[in-house]
């Protein structure tokens, strides 16, 4: 059984089950069992793990137990459930138990060490709970991941001409300087000796237009490989930044931002790799190969001495390895958890002022850079060791040869100048190989980041690519939920058995207390979650049926927190949709009372907003998003609880709003906390804990004086 890392704090679970599964010949990826088992942002639960483990072919049996039940006897490797501490702050965590004997437990951590502990030791930090999984008769040793190169090297194959021209201009490089090491030998054993001036003036010569068409070659390459590494890199974060916005909203419900975002330095890393080190690797060997092949020539016995250091370093390079591999992974880890952070604490900037908590936002801040200083130190000094052994290598093989050589001219079985052209050619197959040989420590890290964001790109994207879904031309509004159960990854039911009819045209109402199921009610209606079971049709068609691109174009949705980007108003309204001319966007605007605020401003709608809007107050924030959901015409209209945070006399312009759109007959659904906003709807559903409770208009719902009627007379909820 191999150790496989975690990527993140949440990802222990998914981790483990990998590993346990590697023990059985088989190869999943951390990610893919992640999307199995409901991970979040609080990580995987028990019941996460019965769930990818059954679904990877294991038979899985989740037990309860104390210290007294571990013994040699129960069948390896298992799971369990263990409380961590670490800097001060404790947390549960997931680690496999890979071995038990003479009252020592061999502990693998997916965090990333393998340890041996004493059962009491152990039994301080256990939950008492343990997950034995036993392949059944469905598991089968298969493999659904990808290394470095089979994912990333088919990006090369777009860039192949400018590939053989870095090739082929480093050949010519090299040929160029073989021949200037021999004109070396040839002025000292020939032009020296005979005296010969003429032939030293041409040689002179020759070598002075060598170096001049040299140089002007390595400025080519030099420009060549610019051209294709910003190519790469452009390519590679684009497909990455594309990708990830192609991927369902549960992949940013269950991620940090500051770990989505590290990936993009991750996609620089392997570009860095395939652009300059995988292209380097080839050069570099041709290099070591045909100065090997004239050292050999030359002499073949100082050949050999040179080259004892490539086992040697080979050594070298295989100790540290590992090392290099954890702690690059370590360091990208923590990285995103800095960055994560960072996030937070600007985003919430206003507040963290408010509160006077600077300071303790820069020491947890610190606190976690220093973190990422100290893994960057140690891996820094471990690249330090690894270069001071290999040069001492390269030295003493430098010294070692100058030594034979001057021995063999002193047996006149060697010349001065045999010698000199000998260590100038040397510097050709030394120089590369050093090269290849240091270049571990960015291979590592590559691999690291490549595994990192390879984990990303395996994802499925929310549409797939092929299949065949209905395109409605337009959308009625008759909605008809039947027996619906959801619960975001393996966690409680959020909705439990939802039965409800909405008719085209219809004003409806969704009330209840926070975490009663509206707001993921919605989120099935726009497809991003799917049920767990039940249906969910709109005008007859199964939810699942409809084409999702083709059903939101269809919705206007205005979200609770309005999203308002660093662009003019009209692009804010528009979402620089190229169909919406600047008459549709005024005409929006008048409808929603944008055009009275905007009439104000000096650029009028070409007046760039500030960060998310922040110039704005909430009002005008709240009609912007109005009116950029209705600029497409929609032919359903969704409000989140989009006046909860206006006051009063905001509020009731809004309203004043939404009843003018009601008058075009399209399918209104508002959720809400103030029941004011859904007094005038034509149908209020009240939810409670995930079922419907009620429904009725809010007259019918008075009289009949239940949850409704103390919800209206508190009208708070």
């Amino acid at each position: 059984m191999r150790l496989i890392r975690q990527f993140d704090g949440t990802d222990c679970g998914a981790a483990c089950l990998a590993m346990v599964a590697s023990h059985y010949k088989a190869k999943y990826s951390v990610t893919s069992i992640r999307e199995i088992a409901g991970t979040d942002t609080h990580g995987t639960n028990l019941a996460g793990l019965v769930k990818a483990g059954e679904a990877m072919g294991f038979s899985v049996q989740v037990l309860k137990g104390d210290k007294e039940a571990i013994s040699q006897d129960l069948p390896l490797p298992f799971i369990v459930h263990i409380k961590k501490s670490e800097e001060k702050r404790e947390f549960f965590h997931f680690v496999v138990i890979k071995k038990i004997k003479n009252k020592k437990l061999t502990i693998y951590d997916p965090s990333g060490e393998k340890k041996k502990i004493d059962i009491d030791e152990f039994a301080k930090t256990w939950t008492g709970y343990t997950v034995f999984l036993s392949p059944s008769a469905e598991f089968k040793m298969q493999d659904n991941t990808k290394g470095f190169f089979e994912r990333f090297a088919p990006l090369l194959k777009p860039y192949i001409h400018e590939i053989i021209q870095i090739i082929i201009a480093s050949f010519l490089l090299t040929f160029f300087g073989i021949i200037s090491s021999l004109y070396f030998r040839y002025i000292i054993d020939d032009v020296v000796y005979s005296k010969a001036f003429t032939s030293l003036t041409s040689l002179s010569i020759g070598i002075i237009i060598l170096t001049l068409f040299s140089s002007g070659l390595s400025a080519v390459r030099s420009h060549i490989i610019l051209f294709f590494s910003l190519k790469m890199d452009y390519h590679l974060i684009f497909s990455y930044f594309k990708h990830v916005f192609s991927l369902p909203i549960k992949f940013f419900d269950t991620r940090k931002t500051g770990e989505i975002l590290s990936r993009i330095n991750d996609a620089q890393k392997v570009r860095s790799a395939l652009s300059g080190t995988a292209v380097s690797v080839v050069i570099d060997s041709c290099m070591v190969i045909i100065a090997g092949v004239v050292l050999y020539f030359k002499s073949s016995f100082l050949f050999w001495i040179g080259l004892i250091t490539v086992p040697l370093s080979s050594i070298i390079i295989w100790l540290f390895s590992k090392k290099f591999a954890k702690g690059y992974r370590e360091l990208m880890g923590q990285l995103s958890e800095v960055q994560s952070y960072l996030v937070e604490a600007v985003s919430g900037a206003a507040s963290l002022k408010a509160l006077n908590a600077e300071d303790s936002v820069y020491d947890e801040y610190e606190k976690r850079e220093v973190k990422a200083v100290k893994i960057n130190y140690r891996l820094g000094v471990l690249s330090n060791i690894q270069s001071f052994l290999n040069s001492i290598l390269t030295g003493w093989s430098s010294n070692i040869i100058f030594f034979v050589g001057t021995y063999l001219i002193l047996k006149d079985q060697f010349t001065v100048g045999q010698l000199i052209s000998f260590n100038a050619l040397l510097s050709f197959f030394t120089s590369p190989l050093q090269r290849l040989l240091t270049l571990q420590p960015s291979l590592q890290e590559a691999f690291v980041a490549g595994s990192r964001l390879g984990e990303i790109f395996d994802l499925k994207k929310e549409i797939a690519d092929e299949g065949h879904w209905i395109k409605p031309e337009k959308i009625l509004g008759n909605i008809e939920i039947k027996d619906l159960i959801f619960r975001y990854g393996t966690r409680n039911p959020v909705l439990n058995k939802i039965s409800l009819n909405i008719n085209a045209g219809e004003s409806i109402g969704f009330v209840g207390a926070s975490g009663s199921g509206k707001t993921s009610l919605i989120k099935l209606l726009l497809k991003f979650y799917s049920p767990e079971s039940g249906s969910i049709k709109i005008d007859g068609h199964n939810i699942e049926d409809i084409d999702t691109k083709a059903l939101r174009a269809k919705i206007g949705y205005v979200p609770q927190d309005i999203f308002l980007f660093s662009g003019t108003i009209a692009q804010n309204i528009s979402l620089h949709d190229d169909n919406a001319s600047i008459e549709d966007i005024i005409r929006v605007s008048m409808e929603t009372g944008v055009h009275s605020f905007v009439e104000n401003l000096p650029e009028r709608y070409n007046t760039v907003l500030a960060e998310r809007g922040a110039s704005l107050s909430g009002g005008e924030r709240q009609r912007i998003a109005l009116a950029r959901a209705l600029i497409s015409d929609p032919d359903l209209l969704i409000f989140d609880e989009a006046t909860s945070n206006l006051d009063t006399i905001s509020e009731k312009q809004i309203h004043g709003i939404i009843e003018n759109i009601k008058i075009k007959k399209v399918t209104t659904i508002m959720i809400a906390h103030r029941l004011t906003t859904v007094k005038n709807c034509d149908k209020i559903f009240v939810m409670q804990n995930g079922t419907i409770a009620e429904e009725g208009n809010h007259s019918s719902l008075l009289e009949k004086k239940g949850l409704y009627y103390k919800l209206w007379n508190g009208d708070v909820l």
